[in-house]
């Protein structure tokens, strides 16, 4: 095998890895399925599964115990902070905190995207608003749109912080997307989402604030609401 293809193959393991983590099939504190069976399961190289997981020990989001196998990391915030792996893990009680995160730095990326995106942005949020439109039936499919919609919004702002700050939360903000669409559906979604794009076709920065505040401001509410019904 070209070095090149080792690469690729590693990174695909890599990868694989970090689903089972963000997706919490794999725990803090877990004991990760062996290189053998990883190997089996994946269809490559024991080399590649043992490349893949020397880097998530680098990055101490694995840990190996002599004798003892390899084990998730209790993770702490540092790790993604300082942009060595962009994942996070977190309850699901902290669903609201995600998306009060969330209005505290869309609402002006919104204003600013208006002001300042060039068309091939508009052309990307169309897309993306569109596939959400035909694909609503589709949970994953609707939901790599819509978070693909406001990550296109981030960099329309042309503001290489706020980009940075979305990338390296890229993975917390699609399964927070993804939990939302499960929860509260939709339809509501969509609607935001086409009066988001106008504002921001006629750049109107005001107007693209507003609705991008009142799409967060509501999916808040309905979450408490979901929230209470539970409790």
């Amino acid at each position: 095998m070209m070095e090149d293809e080792k690469m690729v193959v590693s990174e695909m393991v890599y990868q694989s890895i970090r689903e089972k983590i963000i997706n919490q099939e794999w725990t803090p504190g877990m004991k990760i399925t062996s290189e053998v069976q990883l190997s089996n399961e994946l269809n490559v190289s024991r080399m590649s599964v043992r490349e893949a997981i020397e880097k998530m020990v680098a990055l101490n989001v694995l840990n190996k115990k002599r004798g003892g196998g390899t084990y998730v990391s209790d993770l702490s915030p540092s790790i993604y902070i300082n942009g060595l792996i962009q994942m996070m893990l977190f309850d699901k009680d902290e669903l609201l905190d995600v998306v009060e995160f969330r209005k505290v730095i869309e609402v002006d990326s919104a204003s600013m995207c208006a002001q300042r995106c060039d068309d091939s942005t508009i052309l990307a949020l169309e897309k993306y608003y569109y596939i959400m439109l035909e694909n609503s039936k589709s949970s994953e499919t609707f939901t790599d749109a819509d978070h693909m919609f406001h990550m296109e919004i981030a960099k329309g702002t042309k503001n290489s912080l706020i980009i940075k700050v979305n990338e390296i939360l890229t993975d917390i903000w699609r399964a927070q997307q993804k939990e939302l669409n499960h929860y509260l559906g939709s339809s509501k979604g969509i609607e935001d989402h086409a009066k988001i794009l106008a504002a921001i076709k006629n750049r109107d920065s005001e107007l693209a604030a507003l609705y991008m505040r009142r799409h967060l401001t509501r999916t808040i509410e309905e979450i408490r609401e979901v929230k209470m019904k539970k409790s």
